[in-house]
């Protein structure tokens, strides 16, 4: 099997992601699984964190800081070092090269189907140049893989491509078994003894902070704290509302996050749109409970385990009454997820697209 090539661009940056996680977890498993010289990721030499594996390479290469270099390396320079290595190159990580990747990971239509996202010239001519490099590369990938069936559904819709080119390589929370909560964060925030419900993630338009803003105004009984980054990322001014029990914490770490979900009353998710939702399985794995949207993955990754609510009826929310309903235990959706499980598929991936290109087959 030919050397696979791993684009990491993004994977040695101080703040990690959903889409960083993802990788960052398969390949923690993958070095299990795989022997020296199969798989080499490729990083900027000025990271901000260091990734060590027994078995997979890490080269660092002269990438630069600038955004337009990282955007001239990642589309240009990315594809060269691959044919010059003679080997074959994988994204997971949505930074899709121009001239196409042989493996990619397209976690969703999220950039496709939520265009509110969208709300200034540059963001807009941004979504059409990603579009256009989604486009080029899941016709001319030889392998895609996708988080849900909702997803490749979702792909197989937008861009005409058949559901059989895709495989489902899920996510995880075994990785919140690692990070120790940051129990002064309690107490930071002035939570300590007080129930408070708690929310992850941008206040991008999918994530449906209205929802949240507004069941704070309708259950002022409780305390609200959202985690993320505070740029707005939306047309809709009522988050810029002050609401006295809703706190915007801003970018918390893993540890801080771990501690507010171990203790909140439930873990909120009110997405419109998710192409899986890690959020609620790392709060599962806490102990939490959750109240989740019942839109697109959602239903599909927690069956009965969560309260699930409309994310778009803001009136009428009492959250007590939601979390008087019966739903199952939180174990069936942990059972059922592993990254373990998903780094054995892509794998799998590996290895086809290896036998293809040492068989010439395109």
């Amino acid at each position: 099997m030919k050397k696979v090539i791993l684009n990491g661009i993004t994977l040695t940056s101080k703040e990690i992601y959903g889409v960083q996680r993802y990788a960052t977890e398969l390949l923690f498993e993958l070095d299990r699984i795989l022997k020296p010289g199969m798989l080499e990721v490729v990083v900027p030499e000025n990271g901000e964190r260091e990734l060590s594996f027994k078995n997979i390479t890490v080269t660092k290469l002269p990438i630069g800081g600038s955004r337009i270099r990282r955007e001239i390396w990642n589309d240009f320079s990315f594809p060269r070092y691959v044919r010059k290595q003679g080997g074959i190159s994988m994204e997971l990580t949505n930074n899709l090269p121009i001239f196409n990747c042989d493996i990619i990971a397209v976690h969703d239509c999220i950039i496709e189907r939520c265009k509110e996202n969208a709300n200034t010239l540059k963001k807009r001519a941004a979504r059409l140049f990603r579009m256009f490099k989604t486009f080029i590369n899941v016709r001319r990938a030889k392998a895609i893989v996708t988080l849900t069936e909702h997803s490749k559904n979702d792909i197989s819709e937008y861009y005409h491509i058949p559901v059989k080119r895709m495989v489902i390589t899920g996510c995880g929370w075994q990785h919140f078994e690692r990070i120790i909560p940051d129990e002064n964060t309690i107490e930071r925030l002035g939570v300590k003894n007080r129930p408070y419900f708690f929310a992850l993630g941008s206040r991008l338009w999918h994530k449906n902070f209205k929802w949240i803003a507004e069941a704070a105004k309708q259950n002022p009984q409780y305390l609200f704290i959202v985690s993320g980054s505070n740029d707005l990322g939306t047309s809709d001014t009522s988050l810029n509302e002050s609401i006295d029990n809703l706190i915007y914490a801003g970018y918390l770490s893993d540890g801080e996050i771990k501690a507010l979900m171990m203790h909140c009353k439930a873990f909120l998710q009110p997405s419109l749109y998710e192409g899986f939702g890690i959020p609620p399985m790392e709060a599962m794995s806490c102990g939490a409970r959750c109240i989740v949207s019942n839109r697109m993955s959602l239903p599909e990754v927690y069956k009965d385990s969560v309260w699930y609510i409309d994310p778009e009826k803001y009136d009428g929310i009492d959250l007590d009454a939601i979390m008087s309903r019966e739903i199952r235990d939180n174990k069936e959706v942990l059972d059922r997820f592993s990254w373990k499980c998903s780094a054995e598929r892509l794998y799998w991936v590996m290895k086809y697209v290896g036998r293809k290109s040492e068989k010439g087959v395109h």
